[in-house]
């Protein structure tokens, strides 16, 4: 009976055997199918990965054009309003003096006065005219002091020229003449 057992035991050792190297192929076989998942998917996210900074070395190229081109054109739509009021003046210094009267002189730098006025408005640009106010240091720039003793310190007496805003913020103060009594 020992012998049988012992071929018993055998078989069962040796389909134990097959048995684990059919697992074992199985299971190599799932591992292969993992890796060749998880490759796939490292694969896809690689790509993504490119591509995602791919678009944005694109995207900041792009910004940076249009913020050069922003500040290269800025001034365009401004420069179109001016050059009209530019060939006006160009052509009546052409004109001689023989052909203009004091009276089409005056029309004309009228008409050109009121084409200024119309760009400064569009453009949000306000003139800065201090006469009689008090001297303010962040609107106005004095060129030279003056005593005067019927007038209070600080007093502007004097505008030589008028200051500009744009948009509430200076871009040339007003160049003034303030008091300045000795106490």
């Amino acid at each position: 009976m020992a012998s049988t057992e012992d071929k018993d035991k055998k078989t069962k050792d040796s389909d134990k055997s097959k048995k684990s190297e059919v697992d074992k192929d199985v299971n190599s076989e799932e591992d292969l199918s993992e890796i060749e998942v998880l490759q796939k998917k490292y694969e896809d996210n690689y790509d993504a990965l490119l591509r995602a900074t791919a678009e944005i070395e694109n995207i900041k190229k792009r910004t940076q054009k249009e913020i050069e081109n922003a500040y290269k054109y800025s001034t365009e739509s401004i420069l179109q309003e001016i050059i009209p009021i530019y060939d006006s003046l160009s052509l009546s210094c052409a004109l001689s003096d023989e052909k203009i009267t004091k009276e089409q002189l005056d029309q004309g730098n009228k008409l050109l006065l009121s084409m200024f006025q119309k760009i400064f408005e569009k453009n949000n640009i306000k003139e800065i005219n201090p006469a009689g106010e008090t001297f303010d240091p962040e609107f106005h720039q004095a060129i030279s002091t003056l005593e005067d003793a019927k007038q209070k310190n600080d007093a502007i007496i004097e505008v030589v020229q008028k200051g500009y805003l744009l948009n509430n913020r200076v871009i040339k103060p007003a160049l003034v003449i303030v008091v300045k009594n000795k106490d």
